[in-house]
C-alpha cells in the first residue's frame, strides 16, 4: 500500500484532507499502527492502534511522543523507532509487550523519508501454539530417553524418525534409517514358530496394517550377539483417523531368557538349590545395581525440580514486578508533561500509587509462598467462616452472571454451620475462598453448580468448595499446589491454589483436593476450631493529631526524605537519621527536647532495627516506637517487644498517621 502523501511541513500546518485520507489508509490495515513524523510525534493513528498503543485521548495525537505511545512495547521497539530517525533502518519482530506476558509482531517502515509507520499484531495465541509443540517436544523426547526399552518412531514411508539412546547403541557401527534396514540388520526370528521372520510379518510391517502387536518373542542380532526381545507395535493415527506412523518399543530379556534357561536345564534337588541360590544372588545384584541408578535418576530428578521451582518463582516475581513498574514510568512521564493540569496530577498519582500496591502485593505473595509460617497470636482475630464465605459470594455475584449469560447457568448452593470459628487472619482467609470460587466459576464453562460448605468436623474448622466442572487427572491434581503451575494457559498466573495452600499452613491447617475427570473438583481447607466468642463491636474515637517531636531511622535516601515530609506536614518536628549510631547520637542528645516517637526500619547499614528498639525503650521508657520494615512482619511478641506497631513497607500514609494519633490499639500486625 502506497502511503506517500504531502511533505510534514504541510502536515503540520493542520491538512484535515491529508491527515483524513492517511487515517482511512491506516484503518484499512488489518494491524495496529500508527504514522510518526521523523521528531517522534503522532501524525495519525487507527482504532486498533488505539487499543493496542499507548493514546492519552484527552490530548492532541500532535502532541503525544512515540517514547510514551510505543512505550508498552520496550527498548528494542523505541531503540528502533531512534534509529530509524536518523536513517538507520532496524529489524523488529516478535517482541513481549503490555501485562499478562502477550507477545506481538512489531514492524517499522520509513516513507518518503519523512513518514514513520510502526504496525503491531498480537501473536500471544500462534506463539503459545508453538511454545506448546516444543515442550510437548521435549516431554517426548525425555520420555523416550528415559524409559530402559528400545524405542523408534517409524513414519508411513518406513522412515525411522526418531529413536532414543537405547535404540542407538544397539547398531553402532550402521545406523538404520528405515525398517527394513533394521529388518536387515537385525535378521529376527520368530522364537513361538522357530523360524526366520518375513519383512512382512515384523512388528511395525504388521502395525502399518492397523494392528496393534503386543508381546512378540523375537531373537534378533543387536549389541554384537543374538539378543531375545519382547516387541511392541502400535499404529499412531492423525485427526482424520488415517494412519500416520508407527511406534516400536522392543525390551531386552536376554538375561531373563538365560537365567529360565539355566534353570531349566538343572537336573537334582541340591543341584536346583544350589543354581536357585547362585541365580538368587544374581538376581539381588542385578536388583541392587538398578536400585543404586534409579534413585541417583530420583536425586537428579528432584535437583532439576528445584532448580526449575526457583527459575519459575524469579520468572514470575520478574513478569510481576515489570507489569507493576510499566504504568509508574509511564505515569511519571506523564506527570511531568502534564504538570500544570491539576486534575491529570491527581489522575496520574493515583495510577502510581495503585500500580505500586500490586507491585506490594505481589512481595507480599511471594514472600509467604517462600515462608509459609504460622500465623502469631496477637495479630489474629476470631473468624466467621460462614460469614467470610457469604462475603466472598457476593463480591463474586457479577463474575457468576456473567458466565451464566454466557453460557449455562452457574448455580450457588450455601450450607453453612453456625459454629465453623476459627482465629486467624480474615484478610488471609478471605483472599483464599476468593481464589477457590473464581477457580470453581472457571472450571464449569457450560454452567453447573458451586457449593460452598463451611462445617465442623473434630477439633476443624472446614472449609469446602465443589464444582460440577471438568475436574482434574491424577497428575494435575498432584501438582495443582505448586507455585507458578496453571491450566489456563497465558489467562493464568499459577498463585492461585499455592496462596491457598499456604495460607492453610500459615494458620496452622491443611488443604486437600478432590476431583473426579468430568465430574467436578472440591477444594476442603481445614483450621483449628475456635469456640465462639465475637464481641460487639465499639466505635472508636479518633483522637487529635497534636504536634509531636518524632525521630526517623532510615537509611535509604529517597525513603526517608519523603517520610520526613509527610510528617512535617501534619506540624510534627522530625528529624532523620540513616543509621544507628547516628539514632544513638540523637537519642542522648535529646534530654531538652525528648523525641515522642521514634519510628526505625529494621535492615540498617551499621545494625538490627530491633536491638535499637530495645535500647531505645530501655533509655528512653517514655517514648513510643514505630517499626517500618521491607520484610513481611511477621514477628512474635517477644521479638517485637517494645514496639508499639509494626507496619510494612510501601507504607501507606493515612495507616501511618493513625497509628501516630494512637488510632491503632499497639499491637504488631502481621497482615
Amino acid at each position: 500500500m502506497n502511503l506517500s502523501g504531502p511533505p510534514v511541513d504541510q502536515l503540520s500546518e493542520g491538512s484535515d484532507r491529508e491527515r483524513a485520507r492517511l487515517t482511512a489508509l491506516l484503518e484499512s490495515l488489518p494491524t495496529a499502527a500508527a504514522l510518526f513524523k521523523r521528531d517522534g510525534y503522532v501524525v495519525t493513528v487507527n482504532a486498533r492502534g488505539r487499543a493496542l498503543f499507548v493514546i492519552d485521548e484527552p490530548a492532541p495525537l500532535s502532541a503525544q511522543h512515540y517514547k510514551v505511545v510505543l512505550q508498552p512495547f520496550g527498548t528494542p521497539v523505541l531503540d528502533a523507532m531512534r534509529y530509524a530517525m536518523i536513517g538507520q533502518a532496524t529489524e523488529l519482530g516478535v517482541i513481549p509487550f503490555g501485562r499478562d506476558a502477550r507477545v506481538a509482531d512489531l514492524q517499522l517502515s520509513v516513507f518518503d523519508h519523512d513518514l514513520l509507520l510502526v504496525s503491531a499484531i498480537d501473536v500471544t495465541e500462534r506463539e503459545a501454539e508453538r511454545a506448546r509443540a516444543a515442550r510437548a517436544e521435549r516431554e517426548l523426547r525425555a520420555i523416550l530417553e528415559l524409559t530402559p526399552s528400545s524405542v523408534r518412531v517409524v513414519d508411513v514411508s518406513g522412515r525411522i524418525q526418531q529413536a532414543n539412546e537405547n535404540a542407538a547403541r544397539e547398531h553402532e557401527a550402521r545406523q538404520p534409517l528405515t525398517i527394513r534396514e533394521l529388518w536387515e540388520l537385525d535378521a529376527p526370528h520368530d522364537v513361538a514358530n522357530r523360524r526366520p521372520l518375513s519383512f512382512l510379518d515384523t512388528p511395525a510391517m504388521r502395525a502399518l496394517s492397523g494392528q496393534t502387536v503386543r508381546l512378540q518373542i523375537l531373537e534378533v542380532r543387536r549389541l554384537g550377539g543374538r539378543r531375545v526381545l519382547e516387541s511392541f507395535a502400535s499404529p499412531m493415527h492423525g485427526d482424520d483417523g488415517r494412519i500416520t506412523g508407527v511406534l516400536l518399543l522392543d525390551r531386552d530379556v536376554t538375561d531373563r531368557e538365560r537365567l529360565e534357561q539355566r534353570l531349566r536345564e538343572q537336573e537334582g534337588a541340591h543341584t536346583t538349590r544350589t543354581t536357585a541360590a547362585q541365580n538368587e544372588q544374581e538376581l539381588e545384584r542385578l536388583v541392587e545395581e538398578r536400585s543404586r541408578a534409579l534413585i541417583a535418576l530420583q536425586e537428579e530428578q528432584v535437583r532439576e525440580r528445584r532448580l526449575s521451582a526457583v527459575g519459575q518463582l524469579a520468572a514470575g516475581v520478574m513478569h510481576d514486578v515489570n507489569n507493576a513498574l510499566n504504568p509508574i514510568m509511564a505515569a511519571a512521564y506523564l506527570l511531568r508533561h502534564h504538570a500544570e493540569s491539576p486534575d491529570a496530577v491527581r489522575d496520574y498519582a493515583d495510577r502510581i500509587r495503585k500500580a505500586a500496591e500490586i507491585g506490594a502485593a505481589t512481595a507480599s505473595r511471594v514472600g509467604r509462598f517462600i515462608r509459609q509460617e504460622p500465623v502469631h497470636p496477637g495479630g489474629d482475630v476470631e473468624v466467621d467462616l460462614s460469614h467470610l464465605a457469604e462475603e466472598v459470594l457476593d463480591l463474586t455475584e457479577p463474575m457468576r452472571l456473567q458466565r451464566s449469560s454466557e453460557s449455562r447457568e452457574v448455580r450457588i448452593m450455601r450450607m453453612f454451620s453456625d459454629r465453623a470459628i476459627t482465629r486467624g487472619l480474615p484478610g488471609e482467609i478471605r483472599e483464599a475462598l476468593l481464589n477457590l470460587v473464581q477457580n470453581a466459576i472457571d472450571a464449569m464453562p457450560d454452567g453447573g453448580t458451586l457449593t460452598v460448605r463451611t462445617a465442623v468436623e473434630g477439633g476443624d474448622a472446614c472449609l469446602a468448595v465443589r464444582d460440577t466442572g471438568v475436574g482434574m487427572s491424577a497428575e494435575v491434581r498432584e501438582r495443582a499446589f505448586e507455585p507458578f503451575y496453571t491450566t489456563k494457559g497465558a489467562k493464568g498466573s499459577g498463585l492461585g491454589l499455592a496462596e491457598v495452600y499456604g495460607i492453610a499452613r500459615r494458620h496452622r491447617g491443611t488443604a486437600t483436593i478432590s476431583s473426579v475427570i468430568g465430574r467436578g473438583t472440591e477444594v476442603l481447607v481445614r483450621f483449628p476450631l475456635q469456640a465462639s466468642s465475637l464481641p460487639e463491636p465499639v466505635a472508636e474515637e479518633v483522637p487529635e493529631i497534636l504536634p509531636r517531636r518524632i525521630l526517623v531511622v532510615e537509611d535509604h535516601d529517597d525513603g526517608r526524605e519523603f517520610l520526613r515530609r509527610i510528617l512535617q506536614g501534619d506540624g510534627h518536628d522530625v528529624v532523620a537519621v540513616a543509621s544507628c549510631a547516628e539514632a544513638r547520637e540523637a537519642l542522648q542528645t535529646s534530654q531538652a527536647a525528648p523525641f515522642d516517637l521514634m519510628l526505625t526500619d529494621v535492615g540498617l547499614p551499621d545494625g538490627n532495627g530491633w536491638e535499637l528498639v530495645k535500647q531505645a525503650k530501655a533509655e528512653h521508657p517514655a517514648i513510643r516506637v514505630g517499626v517500618i520494615t521491607g520484610w513481611e512482619p511477621s514477628v512474635g511478641p517477644q521479638e517485637a517487644d517494645g514496639a508499639e506497631f509494626v507496619l510494612r513497607k510501601p507504607l501507606r500514609a493515612p495507616e501511618l498517621k493513625a497509628h501516630i494519633a494512637g488510632k491503632h490499639s499497639p499491637a504488631p500486625t502481621t497482615e
